[in-house]
């Protein structure tokens, strides 16, 4: 277990005093920046963050920081099985939840907090991280886990309608058909068969996911197996060609070119980034200051 005493829920408070290399874990991590500067690197791209800024992290998704001045985290960490049982009511509750774990495309969830809330959050993360144990009640560290997350999913605002888009506001077709794909995105969908399962006419299944997923659905289906392949080739040590052919591309060099049009670079160049610790996981010609090669989590407590 990720906490001193074996509770599903911690939260202490770090200081990064250098960049943080590409890394994942088998836990949620949710992320306040309280201090400084810097970008928060992962899957879906580098984003700046600063005071207020939050970053929710699925479980096994990787992820780093680059270009840190001086950045203070209060960082909390939450036992997958206490979401996916225990509480798993939230997905009623909370939409910002069902975003970071319904979808087998869960992408870091980012959230800017105002001065308010901050504090409010900070006051639910103080008595997260009080290690006392008289303290460490089971029921009291959820209740603030609880109030926490719902301070956080009221400054949540969905970014990417593609990925985060409640399925019950969809079309019936268009939900059946993106659930058809996320489920088995290695499977070789073609339009014929999707419109098929749906009920729906090929081209008017098409303009359904235009209209409200702004891509169709073979465009879609090459995003999740794009995102599905960058997971796969920074977690895993399986040959590229076998990632492309995992994700539905049996033809390596396409897979290459698919997945260099989607990154700006080759597969092997993504993961060579990733887990020798280069800051820039995503072609720029912006910074390059290097991450640690370690890869270690933050060993410096402000």
């Amino acid at each position: 277990m990720f906490n001193p005493d074996g509770l599903p829920v911690w939260a202490k408070r770090h200081r990064l005093p250098a960049d943080v290399a590409a890394h994942d874990h088998d836990f949620f991590e949710i992320a306040l920046v309280t201090q400084g500067s810097g970008l928060h690197i992962a899957a879906d791209g580098d984003h700046p963050i600063g005071p207020g800024s939050v970053v929710v992290v699925p479980p096994n998704q990787w992820h780093g920081y680059a270009q840190c001045d001086d950045i203070v985290l209060f960082d909390s960490f939450v036992a997958p099985e206490l979401v996916y049982g225990t509480l798993s009511f939230l997905d009623a509750e909370l939409p910002l939840m069902q975003s970071v774990h319904k979808s087998s495309l869960s992408l870091p969830q980012r959230i800017q907090l105002g001065q308010y809330d901050v504090s409010l959050a900070i006051a639910e993360l103080h008595s997260m991280s009080d290690t006392t144990p008289a303290r460490r009640s089971r029921i009291e560290l959820v209740g603030h886990l609880l109030i926490y997350l719902d301070i956080l999913n009221r400054s949540w605002t969905p970014e990417q309608a593609i990925h985060r888009r409640s399925t019950a506001s969809l079309h019936p077709a268009v939900s059946r058909a993106a659930q058809l794909m996320e489920d088995d995105p290695g499977r070789p969908w073609t339009l014929s068969q999707l419109a098929t399962a749906t009920a729906t006419e090929r081209t008017h299944l098409v303009r359904l996911f235009q209209r409200e997923l702004g891509a169709p659905p073979i465009a879609y289906l090459n995003r999740l197996r794009e995102q599905a392949a960058a997971r796969l080739l920074v977690q895993t040590d399986d040959p590229v060609a076998q990632i492309g052919a995992r994700v539905g591309w049996e033809d390596a060099g396409y897979f290459a070119r698919r997945f260099k049009n989607a990154y700006g670079l080759s597969p092997s160049a993504y993961r060579n980034r990733a887990r020798t610790g280069e800051a820039r996981y995503h072609a720029s010609p912006e910074a390059d200051a290097a991450l640690p090669i370690s890869g270690a989590r933050f060993g410096v407590v402000g």
